[in-house]
């Protein structure tokens, strides 16, 4: 770092006697610019030192387990860093330090849980702003303290990903077996895993966890949530263009914005012996849409009537115009999922964790109107439909469905994976008389397979 600093007092000094006003990043495969100040190139050439301390963890991670194999990704973003738009702040009670260097920054952070004195229970208590989290291990709690920091702990040496601990960098390298090696496959989007923990980990990503208080959108995180709420009910537009009046959400949408300013076009076409080229995307896609559209193999098919379209849109635009269909209670659009044949066809499935489900049943009870509310979230076209494997993701993260009856709950012969077969239900069927027999047929299973039901 004191080797660096050096260099980057050297570069600020020189762009002051020539009066560069942009400031940029001279680390090999960076390209960051800063606009903001010396302050910033500062920080920015901070994260790059402890990034590299990071790769240099990883290699040696890497050495050790020959047998691993190695990153596939390439090499073009390994020095590619987070933009660090502020100083890093520490939140712990009565503390509120503000640093530029992340290093720095993380061991301050641990000092104070290692300082931190447990109570009489032995019990020691999270002090970042708004955290009531408790732990009867000094070492769970530095563990912690990371998800507050966003502290990484090792990075890949090739392609620069940072990660949280070993396991997921390992995660990252199994990932890109050839496809041979990748045994485990998702039965919801059918994308394939080198193990049964990364298909578990990834099949928790259908299981919608949290509701939006302002409308029926249920997200499987709280970050997709905030995501939600931010670009669905909120005005708020942050991001401002320094060239007009242009303001939105994000970083990303005011970059796509800033290349209409430029004078070179930002977007060319991909297909062969086409020049055409232009500042905005909408404009390439437009183009996309009016010349090559017939080059394209239509992918999109209508479950109901099999008609085909080459876009997504146009295959939504034909389900709610002659099937009349409508979105789904809370969820903006359509999704559409691969099949077998190679098909993208009407996602007709969403699921949900058994408490999620719990608080909208109830919310339902206490408007008068649940099973009006229930056939909404059943699309038509939707009588039956197979999900699995969900027997671990199941009993580890209590997996619901949000339907009006699960009515078979079967294990394959000779496999660990158990299928839900879904079915509309009948509303003559009474609730307690379907959990019992949904029960009774969980029990069964659970008991061939060896497991408990809880």
């Amino acid at each position: 770092m004191e080797h660096d600093r050096k260099k980057i007092e050297e570069y600020l000094l020189h762009a002051l006697k020539v009066k560069e006003e942009e400031h940029n990043c001279l680390w090999r495969d960076c390209g960051f610019c800063s606009v903001e100040g010396n302050a910033e190139l500062l920080r920015h050439m901070f994260f790059h030192c402890y990034h590299t301390k990071l790769k240099q963890w990883g290699l040696a991670i890497l050495k050790d387990h020959s047998d691993m194999g190695a990153c596939s990704v390439g090499l073009h973003n390994r020095n590619i860093v987070p933009e660090v738009q502020e100083n890093f702040l520490c939140l712990w009670e009565h503390c509120e330090m503000s640093m530029d260097n992340p290093e720095w920054f993380y061991r301050h952070v641990e000092m104070h849980a290692h300082c931190l004195e447990a109570n009489e229970e032995n019990v020691l208590f999270c002090g970042w702003k708004d955290c009531e989290a408790s732990f009867k291990g000094r070492f769970k709690l530095r563990e912690h303290m990371r998800s507050h920091t966003q502290e990484k702990l090792v990075a890949c040496p090739t392609c620069g990903g940072m990660f949280a601990n070993n396991t997921k960098f390992f995660d990252h390298i199994r990932r890109q077996t050839s496809i041979e090696g990748q045994r485990f496959q998702c039965s919801h989007c059918s994308k394939r895993f080198a193990t049964e923990r990364l298909l578990r980990d990834h099949m928790r990503n259908h299981v919608n966890h949290y509701k939006c208080p302002l409308c029926d959108m249920t997200c499987p995180s709280p970050s997709s949530l905030r995501n939600h709420i931010k670009f669905r009910h909120s005005n708020e537009k942050p991001y401002s263009c320094d060239y007009c009046e242009y303001s939105c959400k994000n970083l990303i949408d005011l970059r796509k914005h800033l290349d209409t300013h430029s004078s070179e076009p930002a977007y060319r076409c991909d297909f062969a012996d086409c020049n055409y080229s232009t500042r905005s995307l909408y404009s390439i896609k437009n183009h996309y849409k009016r010349v090559h559209e017939g080059d394209c193999t239509p992918r999109y098919k209508c479950h109901v009537c099999e008609q085909c379209f080459t876009r997504g849109n146009n295959l939504t635009a034909h389900l709610r115009k002659k099937h009349q269909f409508k979105w789904p209670s809370g969820h903006p659009r359509f999704r559409y999922k691969e099949h077998e044949d190679g098909f993208m066809r009407l996602q007709l499935i969403r699921y949900e964790s058994v408490e999620l489900t719990e608080q909208l049943m109830r919310e339902r009870q206490g408007e008068g109107d649940s099973s009006e509310s229930s056939q909404q979230n059943v699309q038509p076209g939707e009588e039956l439909e197979e999900a699995g494997p969900l027997s671990t993701m199941s009993a580890n993260t209590e997996a619901g469905i949000r339907k009006e009856g699960v009515d078979v709950c079967r294990a394959q012969e000779n496999t660990e994976s158990v299928f839900l077969v879904l079915t509309a239900g009948t509303s003559a069927e009474t609730d307690s008389t379907r959990e019992g027999a949904v029960m009774r047929q969980l029990q069964d299973t659970a008991q061939q397979l060896g497991m408990e039901v809880v």
